[in-house]
């Protein structure tokens, strides 16, 4: 545990030299969720409440989202 906690930070702190505050904000905040959605999961696994994953295609109506999308661009038909 102590090596992978080490690794992590080393990671978050090389994020911070290469590329700035800004990406090691993100990368922080982004660790900080996985992290909840790791400890989420697992309590819920372990409550035994977890949904059941549904393998079902669900279509997207795409000609209607082309649609609205192009009345919403500048010049658009509204």
């Amino acid at each position: 545990m102590d090596e992978l906690l080490i690794r992590v930070l080393t990671r978050l702190l090389r994020v911070h030299e290469e590329l700035g505050d800004k990406s090691f904000e993100e990368a922080a905040h982004r660790a900080l969720l996985a992290i909840a959605m790791t400890v989420r999961d697992e309590a819920e696994a372990r409550a035994g409440d977890r949904p059941k994953r549904n393998a079902a295609v669900v279509n997207f109506p795409l000609a209607k989202a082309l649609a609205t999308r192009s009345q919403d661009l500048p010049g658009g038909d509204r």
